[in-house]
């Protein structure tokens, strides 16, 4: 099956974790168009010879009749015709929840989260790709708006929404490329309640130890959390800058500015980062190790 957009990688990534796929019970894909990712879960086989099926309970949940009539009929999916922005939309709690493409789709992704993480299980994963829609390309800014699409996530303000709703930022998982207009993140459900955002604060989200290490940092240097600063892990165990400038930056080795070679000279862009682009990247991958996706979900649903 071709998976129309870019989330194959992803799933490809968690089938190596045998260990995780095993803890699992429920999986719900919030948004599911067509079902081509739902029908990945429900059609999954272990790696054993012969292979043995997950068989996941498996929910595809869209506010579109005409997608869900796309989706296969097997015995482990069931189709909700609900809008994944309502609250407690499922009769079960959901250990993995995949929502690709659709959270940009919601009028208040705060609240949605919320209602998401009131639906899942402890310590049960929510897998989420959302696009960013600005950037940069040959040394200008671009920004486009898309019908019902109404708000431009960036992987700073993903991480604020999503750690304010009681999910950890700090035992995370993130990726996010120059060339790659897919933010992408694995996070788990943890037991503190969400949060209040209108009061909330970075610093009181660092006093809960919901932030990734970098995260940290930054925001006790800066303030507030500058996207530069983030070095996270991705599901394939390397750790990353958060790409934020062309691949072809260099910085001068006694200067702190990067400078940008494009098509009409060079571009001079003042930022105090010591980022020198994918192509220098040196990380000491002792620094972060992702563990977490080994735990299995304290909870289980019971039939």
């Amino acid at each position: 099956m071709v998976n129309p957009h870019d989330s194959q990688h992803s799933l490809n990534l968690l089938y190596g974790y045998e260990n995780f796929l095993g803890s699992l019970d429920t999986i719900c894909d919030m948004g599911c168009g067509a079902g081509h990712d739902i029908t990945w879960w429900a059609t999954l086989e272990n790696q054993d010879d012969p292979p043995e099926p997950y068989d996941f309970k498996c929910y595809a949940v869209d506010i579109k009749q005409s997608n869900l009539d796309k989706v296969p009929d097997l015995p482990n999916i069931k189709k909700v015709n609900r809008d994944f922005t309502e609250q407690r939309i499922l009769p079960v709690s959901i250990d993995l929840m995949w929502a690709h493409d659709s959270l940009q789709y919601s009028t208040n992704p705060i609240e949605t989260l919320k209602f998401w993480n009131e639906q899942m299980t402890v310590n049960g994963m929510l897998v989420l790709h959302v696009p960013q829609h600005s950037g940069v390309v040959d040394n200008r800014y671009y920004s486009r708006t898309y019908n019902n699409c109404f708000y431009n996530f960036t992987p700073t303000n993903l991480i604020y929404m999503l750690a304010v709703n009681g999910f950890d930022c700090r035992d995370a998982y993130l990726l996010k490329k120059f060339n790659d207009p897919w933010i992408k993140m694995a996070v788990y459900k943890t037991e503190i309640e969400p949060m209040n955002p209108k009061t909330t604060t970075w610093f009181d989200l660092v006093d809960k130890e919901l932030l990734n290490p970098s995260i940290v940092a930054s925001i006790q240097a800066n303030g507030y959390l500058k996207q530069e600063d983030i070095i996270m892990p991705w599901l394939d165990k390397e750790n990353y800058y958060i790409d934020w400038i062309p691949q072809r930056t260099v910085i001068p080795e006694e200067a702190g500015e990067p400078t940008i070679k494009g098509n009409q000279g060079t571009v001079t862009k003042s930022n105090e980062s010591k980022y020198q682009g994918p192509d220098h990247r040196s990380i000491d991958q002792t620094v972060l190790k992702p563990t977490g996706i080994l735990k299995p979900p304290k909870r289980r649903y019971v039939k």
